[in-house]
C-alpha cells in the first residue's frame, strides 16, 4: 500500500465518524424536542432506600436495646434469646445495605446517556487520533507519530474511545506507529508480524509501506 492510499483510508474513517456525529446529533435533538431532558438540564430521580434502610437499622438497634432492659424483669427462668434477634437484625439492615452499595454503581445508562456517549466517544477519536494521524502521514512526520503512539498509551480516555468505536487494539496501535517511527531494515520480520495482527486498516497499511516486496 502506498501512502496516498493510506491517507485516503483514514480519511473514509474520518468521514465514519463525522457521519456518526451528525448522526447522534441528530437523534438528540429529536429527543430534546419531545421533551427529553438534555444533557445540561437531566434530573435524575432522588433513590431515598438509603434512608429507609438506615432507619430500619435504627428502629432494630432501639428494639434491641427495649429487649436487653426488660430481660433483667423477666420472670426467674424465662430466657429471652437475644442472639436470633442480633443475626435476624443482621441479616433484615446489612444485606440489603449492602446490595444498595454495589448496585448504586451500575446504574442503567438512558437512551440520551448512551447517544452522548457515542458523540462523545467518536469526538475524541476524531480530534486525538485521526487528525493528527493524517497530518504525520502526510509530512511523513515520524516524529509526530512516534508522539502519536505515547498520547494512546498515555491517555486512557483516548484508548478507551478506539476500543468503543471498534477501531482496534490501541496497544497495538501505538506499538505499530512506534514501529514505524523506529524503523531500522533488521526490524522488518517485526513489522511483518505486527501488521498481522492489527485491525486498523490505516495503521496497517502504513506498515506495509515499509515491507519489501
Amino acid at each position: 500500500m502506498e501512502r496516498e492510499d493510506v491517507l485516503k483510508e483514514i480519511d473514509r474513517r474520518i468521514k465514519r465518524l463525522e457521519a456518526e456525529i451528525e448522526i447522534v446529533e441528530e437523534r438528540l435533538r429529536y429527543l430534546e424536542e419531545l421533551g427529553a431532558p438534555s444533557k445540561y438540564r437531566a434530573l435524575r430521580r432522588k433513590d431515598y432506600s438509603v434512608y429507609y434502610i438506615l432507619l430500619m437499622g435504627v428502629w432494630i438497634l432501639v428494639g434491641f436495646f427495649v429487649l436487653l432492659a426488660i430481660r433483667d424483669r423477666l420472670p426467674a427462668g424465662f430466657k429471652l434469646p437475644l442472639l436470633p434477634y442480633a443475626i435476624l437484625a443482621f441479616i433484615i439492615v446489612v444485606v440489603p445495605l449492602a446490595y444498595y452499595l454495589l448496585s448504586s454503581g451500575r446504574e442503567e445508562k438512558s437512551p440520551m446517556d448512551e447517544l452522548e456517549e457515542r458523540e462523545r466517544t467518536a469526538r475524541l477519536v476524531l480530534s486525538l487520533f485521526y487528525r493528527p494521524f493524517r497530518d504525520a502521514v502526510e509530512r511523513n512526520d515520524r516524529k509526530a507519530l512516534e508522539g502519536l503512539a505515547g498520547e494512546i498509551l498515555e491517555n486512557p480516555l483516548l484508548a478507551e474511545a478506539i476500543e468503543k468505536t471498534n477501531e482496534g487494539d490501541p496497544k497495538k496501535i501505538a506499538y505499530a506507529l512506534y514501529l514505524y517511527a523506529n524503523y531500522k531494515p533488521e526490524l522488518e520480520d517485526e513489522v511483518r508480524t505486527t501488521a498481522e495482527v492489527l485491525r486498523n486498516k490505516a495503521v496497517k497499511g502504513l506498515l506495509s509501506t515499509l515491507l519489501k516486496d
